[in-house]
């Protein structure tokens, strides 16, 4: 299974992909950005079987990512992954179809087993 990790920090991309592939989620992809993530999920829109997306990044937060991410007509999981707290944001994101919401900093094993309760792999 495919995973798209969606965050303009590369050390929390490091970070995912090292908690992913500890998991046994080896196929992962990275974007910078939400426009980055939307033109790797438009050239394949079925490839990804999760998205772990950040809220606030440059050129598309990653909650209108959520909004574009369905238009595409993907059923994946949408983890949020984030700082952000603020409980509009939260409702927002779920509204368009995020599925989960996990604050950072993160525990490895804690993200893991959200993960596993979003996907079967």
């Amino acid at each position: 299974m495919k995973i798209l990790i969606v965050d303009d920090s590369d050390v929390v991309r490091t970070v995912v992909r090292q908690a992913l592939t500890l998991g046994g989620y080896n196929d992962v992809v990275e974007a910078k950005d939400g426009v980055e993530a939307l033109e790797a999920a438009r050239a394949s829109p079925k490839a990804f079987g999760l998205f772990v997306l950040d809220v606030n990044m440059p050129r598309m937060d990653g909650i209108t990512l959520v909004g574009e991410l369905r238009t595409l007509g993907t059923q994946s999981p949408i983890i949020m992954l984030t700082t952000e707290t603020e409980k509009s944001k939260m409702v927002r994101a779920k509204e368009l179809g995020a599925t989960g919401w996990i604050i950072k900093p993160f525990n490895a094993e804690k993200f893991l087993d959200v993960v596993r309760m979003f996907v079967r792999s």
